[in-house]
C-alpha cells in the first residue's frame, strides 16, 4: 500500500497493509484516537485505495486517484450531519438514506465509500442500530470508513464488526504558543545575540513558559529524529531548518536545559530570572565548539 503522508504512525502502515494483502479491504473501518488532522490524512489514503484503477494501490495518479484527491470522485460519499440539530447529528434517516444508496452499483470505480466523521459524538444510539444490519450484511464493493476521538462510547454491535485502526495520540499544539516555540527555536541559529533574548524573555510567565517548552522539546525531538531519516510529530519545518545549523550534541545539551527548566518552574521560580537563565544556559550550548 502507497502512502503519500509519512506522518502516518508505522504501526498503522503495517497493519494497513497486512489488511490488504490480499488486494481488498474490509468493509467497515473505525479509526479512532490521534488528532483530526492524521484521521483525515487515513481517511484519504483509504478513499484513494478503494478506487485506484491501478495495480499498485493507491497510485494517486489514475484518473480515479485525482478525482478523490480533489473530492470529486462520485463514488466517495463523504455523509453530512442532519442540519435541524445542533450537533449535526446522522440521524435516523439519513442512516436509512445511505443504506438505500449501497443498493446501486458504483458508477466509475469498483468500490463505493461512505465517510462518517466523529461518530463517538455524531452517531446517536437509535442511527448505530438502524446501521447494524448493512454492517451485518454488507453489500459487495462496499467501504464504510468511521472516524472518531473515543469508539469505546459506540455499541458493541458496531464495533464487533468493523475493523478498528487506532492512532497514537499526538499533542494538539495551539497555535499561539506553536508560533513562540518556533520562534525560539529559530533563534538558536541567528548569529545575533538579541534574538535568542528576546525569545526567551517572552517567557517570563509561568503559563507561558509551561505551554511553550514542552513544544520546543518536541521541536528540538523532531531536530533528533530527522537528523537519522525519521519523521517528526509536530508537522513543523522549524527542525529541518535549524538542523542545518546545530549538532547533534548540542540539540541533546539543549532537551536536558529544556527539561531544567520544567524543573525550576515546578518549584516556582522567579520566572524573570528563569528566562535570563534560560538564555545564557543555551547561549552558552550554542557557543559552544
Amino acid at each position: 500500500m502507497n502512502f503519500q503522508n509519512n506522518n502516518i504512525d508505522d504501526k498503522i502502515k503495517e497493519q494497513l497493509n497486512a489488511l490488504t494483502s490480499l488486494n481488498k479491504l474490509p468493509h467497515a473501518i473505525i479509526i479512532c484516537g490521534g488528532n483530526e488532522k492524521i484521521r483525515d490524512e487515513l481517511i484519504s489514503v483509504l478513499c484513494h485505495y478503494a478506487v485506484c484503477s491501478s495495480n499498485n494501490k493507491p497510485c494517486y495518479t489514475c484518473k480515479n486517484c485525482t478525482k478523490a484527491t480533489v473530492k470529486s470522485h462520485p463514488d466517495i460519499q463523504f455523509i453530512e450531519g442532519s442540519k435541524k440539530t445542533k450537533a449535526e447529528i446522522y440521524s435516523k434517516d439519513i442512516v436509512e438514506e445511505v443504506i438505500r444508496d449501497t443498493a446501486i452499483i458504483p458508477n466509475e470505480a469498483d468500490t463505493k465509500v461512505y465517510v462518517f466523521r466523529d461518530v463517538d459524538e455524531k452517531f446517536p444510539v437509535i442511527s448505530q442500530n438502524a446501521f447494524l444490519k448493512t454492517l451485518e450484511e454488507p453489500p459487495q464493493s462496499i467501504l464504510f470508513v468511521m472516524t472518531c476521538k473515543d469508539a469505546s462510547v459506540l455499541l458493541e454491535t458496531i464495533l464487533s464488526r468493523c475493523t478498528l485502526i487506532s492512532v497514537p495520540k499526538q499533542d494538539d499544539f495551539s497555535a499561539e504558543y506553536m508560533a513562540l516555540a518556533e520562534d525560539f527555536a529559530m533563534s538558536f541559529s541567528d548569529i545575533n545575540e538579541y534574538s535568542l533574548l528576546k525569545e526567551a524573555g517572552k517567557l517570563n510567565k509561568k503559563e507561558t513558559a509551561l505551554s511553550v517548552l514542552p513544544i520546543l522539546k518536541s521541536l528540538m525531538r523532531d531536530c533528533l529524529v530527522l537528523s537519522v531519516g525519521g519523521t517528526g510529530i509536530t508537522n513543523s519545518e522549524v527542525p529541518e531548518k535549524i538542523l542545518k545549523k546545530l549538532t547533534r550534541e548540542k540539540i541533546l545539551k539543549i532537551l536536558n536545559i529544556i527539561d531544567d527548566a520544567q524543573q525550576k518552574i515546578n518549584s516556582n521560580v522567579n520566572m524573570t530570572l528563569l528566562s535570563t537563565w534560560l538564555c545564557t544556559e543555551i547561549r552558552r550550548t550554542l557557543w559552544q565548539k
